[in-house]
């Protein structure tokens, strides 16, 4: 009787270490190393390199002690692409599509930055107004 015992444990303890084990949503997914580089007119260049999770939201960089805020999302799948956001403190900015995100394809993407607030709602400006180029953001994962 107590070897069927041992013989039930046993056999319990090899069902367990087999049967896969649920997994959290974060443990699977391994950090993507993202390179950034960000060129402003008048000011030093920066550049960083962070780990980001993908498809969740990840802080690139305060630059200049926090006039510039960069967030960036890479989603994961066969296809590399993502999103950038961007708020500037002192002068609005926005992105070439007139607002403050943007989504890029590709590994690495330089994107211009623009001076002028990005647009509210869903209104298409009549006029295309010239903005000057204030810098770029240079990426790559």
């Amino acid at each position: 009787m107590l070897s069927s015992n041992v013989f039930g444990v046993f056999a319990i303890a090899s069902i367990c270490c087999v049967a896969p084990h649920p997994s959290l949503p974060g443990e699977a997914a391994h950090p993507i190393k993202v390179a950034v580089a960000v060129v402003l007119d008048g000011k030093e260049p920066f550049a960083a390199q962070v780990s980001c999770l993908p498809n969740s939201p990840c802080s690139l960089a305060t630059y200049d002690d926090g006039d510039i805020d960069l967030e960036i999302t890479v989603y994961s799948g066969s296809q590399a692409h993502g999103d950038l956001s961007i708020s500037y403190s002192p002068d609005p900015c926005s992105f070439r599509n007139y607002r403050s995100r943007i989504d890029f394809t590709g590994r690495r993407a330089t994107i211009e930055i623009l001076s002028g607030a990005a647009d509210v709602g869903t209104a298409i400006p009549l006029v295309i107004r010239q903005r000057p180029e204030i810098g770029h953001v240079l990426i790559a994962y």
